[in-house]
């Protein structure tokens, strides 16, 4: 059996992808993957997938296993899942499988069951496929014998989204759903997997996801938007300062704010970009020359995304007692700007606009501290934080203010 939390995206966000620091807190959700052997042999052997939510899927292992020679083909290995009709939720842990079978030189002696239960909200912005990911992988460690050492394990989990799945998701998720600490921000640069020590709040504050009720997919065209234009603005950046970047978020703000728009402009063309520039080094990320993307405010993100989390660790790490409400207030105003990146990158919605807002009216003096959108935004989940005293307030708004078919429960 293999079991990992979904995740509450504090700050950092799409930011991941970028270099920056994260501070992401394991929520009490999770799913479980147990894995049970099944009758059948030779040609008969397959994988069996039964979830609770989404039903059953199928493939043969006599199939699968030349699969394993051509993982490497990414477009090849998602036509063959086409050609079986493989269900896009079946994709996340039939990939883990591949992937694992590769790494740890392994293969089951017959058919395996894997039986998925979760409880993690799923097109919410709380990381549901890595934690599908990680409890897929968790179960097979188990069913193998072999571990994994260091992040491996949730590096190939990204792998399996990027790659067979599809979607151009960062590492922070994984990270988050294998090595994070419950109650705890868990600091993780995205250089791309490097740890810091879990940041416990101030005695009395909670993190909650709100959840708006609109689904989101990091596979969507906002986010492959957002994410490009980033590329693009390193892109740019390293022409204009004259020096190569590994990540955007090397730079301070300071010296971001300091190239005008006539090099970095708010708004640039696709086609444009292509013919001054040739391309992107992002193999996640696809130039449209049609599209218009966001290429200043997709650098300024996550280099002040950056600046924002490495505040908001400092002052949680060195806050006394006595400016508990002080600490809690900048770390809250933090959320607010970051939520607002969001808006200029083309992530925001209506919706999570007016949930931010409410949680503002309410203000740090009633114990409401900040709020932003979680993950990879356009929807999905509101990231509060507050003071556990004032939840039932939460929980009262959260059934009054909802945008999808009835109203959802806070996420803690």
């Amino acid at each position: 059996m293999g079991e990992a939390p979904g995740r509450l995206d504090v700050l950092g966000g799409v930011a991941d992808y970028s270099g920056s620091l994260v501070l992401e807190m394991p929520i009490a959700a999770t799913t479980r993957v147990t894995l049970t052997p099944e009758d059948g042999a030779g040609g008969d052997a397959a994988l069996r997938l039964v979830s609770a939510q989404e039903g059953e899927a199928r493939l043969s292992l006599e199939e699968l296993r030349p699969v394993l020679q051509i993982l490497d083909d990414t477009a090849a290995v998602r036509a063959w899942l086409d050609a079986r009709q493989t269900p896009h939720w079946a994709r996340y842990s039939f990939g883990c499988f591949l992937l694992f079978c590769r790494a740890a030189s392994w293969w089951p002696q017959g058919g395996l069951r894997f039986s998925i239960e979760s409880g993690v909200p799923t097109s919410m912005g709380v990381s549901s496929s890595a934690a599908l990911e990680v409890a897929t992988l968790r179960a097979l460690e188990n069913a193998a014998g072999y571990r994994f050492s260091g992040t491996t394990l949730a590096r190939l989990a990204q792998h399996v989204e990027n790659e067979i799945v599809g979607a151009p998701c960062g590492l922070m998720d994984q990270l988050a759903s294998a090595h994070g600490v419950g109650g705890a921000l868990l600091p993780i640069l995205c250089r791309p997997d490097i740890l810091d020590e879990p940041v416990t709040l101030p005695p009395g504050a909670i993190v909650v996801g709100w959840p708006s009720g609109v689904k989101h997919a990091v596979a969507a065209s906002p986010y492959a938007t957002a994410r490009a234009a980033a590329f693009m603005g390193r892109k740019i950046l390293e022409g204009a300062l004259g020096r190569k970047l590994e990540h955007v978020t090397e730079l301070a703000p300071s010296v971001l704010h300091n190239v005008d728009e006539e090099t970095l402009p708010p708004i640039l063309r696709g086609s444009e970009f292509l013919a001054r520039y040739g391309g992107v080094d992002d193999a996640l990320s696809s130039i449209e020359p049609n599209t218009l993307y966001p290429v200043r405010a997709g650098v300024a993100f996550p280099v002040e995304e950056n600046f924002r989390a490495q505040l908001a660790v400092q002052l949680l790490r060195g806050a006394m007692p006595d400016r508990r409400a002080a600490v809690l207030q900048v770390v809250g105003e933090l959320m607010f700007q970051a939520h607002q990146g969001y808006n200029r990158i083309g992530l925001g919605t209506a919706e999570t606009d007016a949930m931010v807002e409410t949680v503002r009216g309410l203000g740090a003096q009633r114990g409401f501290y900040g709020a932003r959108v979680s993950g990879g935004g356009s929807g999905g989940t509101v990231v509060v934080l507050l003071d556990s005293a004032v939840l039932p307030e939460l929980e009262e708004l959260a059934q009054t203010i909802f945008f999808g078919s009835g109203p959802l429960p806070l996420i803690l």
